[in-house]
C-alpha cells in the first residue's frame, strides 16, 4: 500500500517514513503490532531531535519517558507535542504488556498521534517550505484477505466499533449556527447518568420532537441546537414581534415579568394616555421579555406601541435621539394632558441617561424629565423609587438580580430552571431529544460528555453557585444572551473540530467541562471573569495534601477515584486507566491532571467537606442579607469590622486613638476618635426571600453625639480589604488608589475626632506617648507623659 500520510518524511527521514509504511502496511491485520511499532517510532523521533541540537547530550541511554521529560524541561517539545508523546508512549506500553486482538480504536489514535508529531518535525527541522498536508485515515490494503475483513465486519458488531463504523463512514460533525432566551417554572427533575443512559436506550426510537432539518450522516444534532445558544446566533437576535417555539422553550418567568404585566393592565384600564419605559443593558432581554408577553397575551399588547431604542428608525439620517424626540413627542410637556397614546419604550439607560441630558428634554420634557430624576433609575445603590405616575410607569431590569438572597444563602430559580431545561428528559426539549438523536446514530463528541455532565444536579448547582459568586465578586452584569453563551461555551470546546474518535485521554480530559469553564477567558467576558475565581489559584491544606499524593500515585484513576464521584464521566473514568503513574507523565501532562483534580473536586467531590469553600465570601453573604433585610443585630460584627478598619488604615498608637500624621518618622500625630454605628437609612424588609436587593451594604457612622452620619457603600472587594486588615495586613499605595471611596469615608470620620480638645504624640524610636489636652474650665493646656 502506497502511504498516504508520513510520505513527507521520506526525502530527509527515510527511517522515520519507512517505519511508518510498515505501520500502515499492516494496520488492519495487526492492530496490536501498530502500537508496539508507534512506540518504536516515537524513540526514534525523540532520538532524531536530539541530533539536530549540538548543545543536547545524547537521551539514547535514557528511558522513554525520561526523554520526553528532558526535551520538555529543555523547551524543546511543546506542551501539546509533549502531551502528544505521552500518549504515544501509553498505548505503546499498554500494546507491550497485554495481548489485545484487533484493537483498532487504539490503533486509529496512535495514528493520529504519529502524524501530529511528524507534522511538527517536519515544520521544525524539516524544510521551512513545507506545508502539513490534511490527515486521512489508513486505507485497506488492496490484498487484505477475506479472513481479516471478516473478522473486522465481526468487530463492527460490537458498541465500540458500531461508534468506529459511524466515524469511519461519515463526515466530522458540523455545526449550525444561533443562540437562546429563558424558560418556565417547573419542579427541578435530577437526571442521574445511570438513568440517563438506559433512558437513551429505551427510547432512542421513540423521539417526539420533530427537527425542521435534517443532517448528514455522522452530524450531531445536539451541536447544531446548543450552536444556537452563540451569541452570533440568529437566535440571539431579538424581536419584540417575533418568539419562536425554540425561545418559548427556554423561557424562564421571573418577578419582573409579574411586575410587567401588572403595569400593562392597569395601564388599559384607564382613559389617559401611558408611557412605560423599559429598562436595562444591552442584552438583558428586554426585547424578548415583550416578545414573550405579546406571545402570551397579544390582547394586552395590541393596545400599546411597542418602540425599541436599539432596533428602530425612522429616518437613517437621525441619530437615537432625534428620533426618541418623535417618538415620545406625544409625552412632550405640550402635548401630554391631551395625548391617548399608550407607548412602550424598550431602552438601554445609557441612551434614556443621554436624552434626559439633551437639548430635547431640557426644552420640551420637563416633566418626563422630573420622573425619571424621581425614579433615580441611574443610582447603582438605589432600588427604583416611585416607579408610578399619572403619565409614566418605570420597570428597570438593573432592579431585578438574577437570584434571590437567603437566610442560608443566594439562590437563583433563574438560572437554575434554565440549565434543568437544557438537559430536561422531556418530549418538547429540543436538546436532549437532539442528544437522543446523536446517541441513537452513535454520534460522540466531547459536548456529549459534557452534554452528559451538565445532567447531573450536582453539577449546575455548582454552576450556578459560580455565576452568583462571579457578579457579587466582580460586579459582572451577565445578560441573557451573555448566559446562553456562556452555557453553549462551557459544553462545546473551542476547538470543536478536534477529531474525538481519535482523541487520547489528556486529550479529552483537556476538553471536560470544568476545564472550560476555568480555561476560557478568551472566549467571553465572563468566562475570563470566571477565570479569576479557579480553585487552582487558592492555597488549601487539603489541595496541597490531595496534589502530594496525586504526584506520588503509582495509579492516577485510583487517586482521582478516592476524591471524586466520576459516575457523571464514567466514559472518561474508564480510560483514566491507561494514564499509570503520575511520575512518568510529561510536566505538562501533570500539570493538566493537577489542575483537573482541583477543578473537579468543585463540581462532583466525593465529600462534600473537600469542595472548597471561600470563607470571606460566605460571610460577606451573610451580612448582604441581613443588610437589605435591615436586620440591625445581624450587622453588628461588620460594623464593628468596619470601626477597626479606620483605625487598622491609618494606625492606632492604643485603643480609642487613631494616627492623624505618620508622615514624621520620629513624631507621629493621634487623636481620640468616639463614633457610633448610624442605622436610621436601614429599611426593614419581612419577606424572608429577596428578589429585589443591593449588591452592595450601606453603613454609617455618626459622631459621638450620635449625628452628622458619614455613609460609605461596601462592595466585596472592600470586604475582603476589611477582614485582610483585621488579620494584620497594611494596605500599600496601591490599595489606598483602589480604595479612594474608602480613604474618603476615613477623612470625614476623621473631623468626628477631639484633636480640638486632645492630640497625642508618639515618639517612633523611643515608643513614648504625650498627650496634649485642653481644659475648658481653665482654658488652658496641659502637656503630660502618658
Amino acid at each position: 500500500m502506497e502511504t498516504n500520510n508520513f510520505v513527507f518524511l521520506a526525502d530527509k527521514f527515510p527511517k522515520l517514513a519507512n517505519i511508518c509504511e510498515e505501520i500502515e502496511n499492516i494496520f488492519y491485520q495487526d492492530p496490536q503490532a501498530v502500537l508496539m511499532k508507534g512506540r518504536v517510532f516515537s524513540e526514534e523521533l525523540l532520538e532524531e531531535i536530539s541530533n539536530q541540537h549540538d548543545d543536547i547530550n545524547s537521551i539514547k541511554h535514557l528511558r522513554l519517558v525520561d526523554r520526553i521529560q528532558y526535551l520538555e524541561k529543555e523547551e524543546v517539545l511543546t506542551k501539546d507535542i509533549a502531551r502528544s508523546f505521552d500518549a504515544i508512549r501509553h498505548l505503546g506500553n499498554k500494546a507491550s504488556h497485554a495481548y489485545i486482538e484487533y484493537d483498532l480504536e487504539k490503533a486509529f489514535k496512535m495514528h493520529r498521534k504519529l502524524f501530529d508529531v511528524s507534522v511538527w518535525f517536519m515544520e521544525v527541522y524539516g524544510d521551512y517550505s513545507f506545508r502539513a498536508p490534511k490527515y486521512k485515515i489508513p486505507q485497506p490494503h488492496a490484498k487484505t484477505n477475506d479472513d481479516i475483513v471478516h473478522k473486522l465486519e465481526e468487530r463492527l458488531t460490537s458498541s465500540l466499533e458500531e461508534k468506529f463504523s459511524s466515524w469511519f463512514e461519515a463526515q466530522k460533525a458540523t455545526a449550525a449556527a444561533v443562540e437562546v432566551p429563558e424558560k418556565v417554572d417547573g419542579n427541578e427533575e435530577k437526571i442521574e447518568m445511570d438513568q440517563k443512559t438506559s433512558n437513551v436506550e429505551a427510547e432512542n426510537e421513540s423521539n417526539t420532537l420533530d427537527f425542521d432539518f435534517t443532517l448528514e450522516e455522522g452530524e450531531s444534532y445536539l451541536l447544531t441546537q446548543l450552536s444556537k445558544l452563540q451569541e452570533s446566533s440568529q437566535e440571539a437576535i431579538e424581536n419584540s414581534n417575533q418568539f419562536s417555539t425554540f425561545k418559548e422553550y427556554l423561557h424562564v418567568k421571573r418577578s419582573i415579568e409579574d411586575d410587567l404585566e401588572k403595569v400593562l393592565r392597569s395601564s388599559t384600564e384607564t382613559s389617559q394616555s401611558k408611557l412605560i419605559f423599559l429598562c436595562g443593558s444591552v442584552g438583558d432581554g428586554k426585547s424578548h421579555l415583550l416578545a414573550y408577553i405579546k406571545h402570551k397575551y397579544p390582547e394586552l399588547l395590541s393596545q400599546f406601541i411597542i418602540h425599541n431604542d436599539a432596533t428602530e428608525s425612522f429616518d437613517p439620517e437621525k441619530n437615537s435621539l432625534d428620533t426618541l424626540a418623535e417618538v415620545l413627542k406625544p409625552f412632550n410637556d405640550e402635548n401630554i394632558d391631551g395625548s391617548q397614546e399608550n407607548l412602550i419604550l424598550a431602552i438601554n439607560l445609557g441612551v434614556l441617561h443621554n436624552f434626559i441630558e439633551s437639548k430635547y428634554a431640557k426644552e420640551n420634557f420637563n416633566k418626563l424629565s422630573q420622573f425619571i430624576h424621581d425614579c433615580k433609575v441611574f443610582e447603582d445603590s438605589t432600588l427604583t423609587e416611585n416607579r408610578n405616575h399619572d403619565y409614566f410607569e418605570l420597570i428597570s431590569f438593573s432592579d431585578y438580580q438574577p437570584f434571590e438572597l437567603t437566610e442560608k444563602g443566594p439562590v437563583s430559580s433563574y438560572y437554575s430552571t434554565l440549565l434543568e431545561r437544557i438537559v430536561n428528559n422531556s418530549d418538547d426539549n429540543p436538546f436532549y431529544q437532539a442528544y437522543k438523536k446523536d446517541k441513537q446514530n452513535k454520534v460522540s463528541g466531547f459536548f456529549v460528555d459534557n452534554y452528559e455532565l451538565l445532567m447531573s444536579s450536582k453539577v449546575r448547582e455548582r454552576i450556578v453557585s459560580l455565576l452568583i459568586e462571579v457578579i457579587i465578586k466582580q460586579k459582572i452584569i451577565i445578560s441573557t444572551r451573555a448566559l446562553l453563551n456562556f452555557v453553549h461555551d462551557i459544553l462545546v470546546p473551542a476547538d470543536k473540530s478536534t477529531d474525538y474518535f481519535n482523541a487520547d485521554t489528556l486529550e479529552k480530559t483537556e476538553r471536560l467541562l470544568p476545564n472550560l469553564i476555568f480555561d476560557g477567558k478568551d472566549r467571553s467576558t465572563l468566562l475570563a471573569a470566571i477565570t479569576q475565581l479557579d480553585p487552582i489559584h487558592r492555597r488549601l491544606n487539603t489541595f496541597d495534601q490531595i496534589l502530594i499524593e496525586l504526584n506520588n500515585s503509582m495509579n492516577i484513576k485510583e487517586t482521582f477515584n478516592e476524591y471524586l464521584d466520576l459516575t457523571e464521566v464514567a466514559a472518561w473514568n474508564e480510560e483514566a486507566s491507561a494514564l499509570g503513574a503520575f511520575q512518568e507523565l510529561s510536566n505538562a501532562s501533570a500539570q493538566l491532571l493537577n489542575r483537573t483534580l482541583i477543578r473537579f473536586l468543585l463540581f462532583v467531590p466525593k465529600n462534600q467537606e473537600l469542595t472548597p469553600e471561600d470563607s470571606n465570601y460566605t460571610s460577606y453573604l451573610v451580612f448582604l442579607y441581613y443588610s437589605n433585610k435591615g436586620n440591625r443585630s445581624g450587622l453588628r460584627e461588620l460594623y464593628d469590622l468596619l470601626k477597626d478598619s479606620i483605625f487598622l488604615w491609618n494606625g492606632k498608637p492604643k485603643d480609642g486613638y487613631v494616627y492623624i500624621d505618620k508622615a514624621n518618622q520620629n513624631i507621629q500625630i493621634a487623636q481620640k476618635l468616639k463614633i457610633h454605628p448610624h442605622f436610621k437609612h436601614l429599611k426593614v424588609n419581612n419577606e424572608e426571600v429577596l428578589n429585589r436587593f443591593y449588591l452592595t451594604m450601606l453603613l454609617a457612622y455618626s459622631d459621638q453625639n450620635k449625628e452628622n452620619p458619614i455613609f460609605i457603600e461596601i462592595d466585596y472587594p472592600l470586604y475582603q480589604i476589611m477582614v485582610n486588615l483585621s488579620k494584620g495586613y497594611r494596605p500599600n499605595k496601591k490599595d489606598k488608589e483602589d480604595c479612594i471611596q474608602f480613604v474618603e469615608f476615613i477623612e470625614k470620620v476623621m473631623q468626628h475626632g477631639e484633636r480640638k480638645n486632645e492630640l497625642m504624640f508618639v515618639s517612633a524610636q523611643e515608643g513614648l506617648q504625650f498627650k496634649l489636652s485642653y481644659d475648658e474650665d481653665y482654658e488652658e493646656f496641659t502637656f503630660r507623659r502618658e
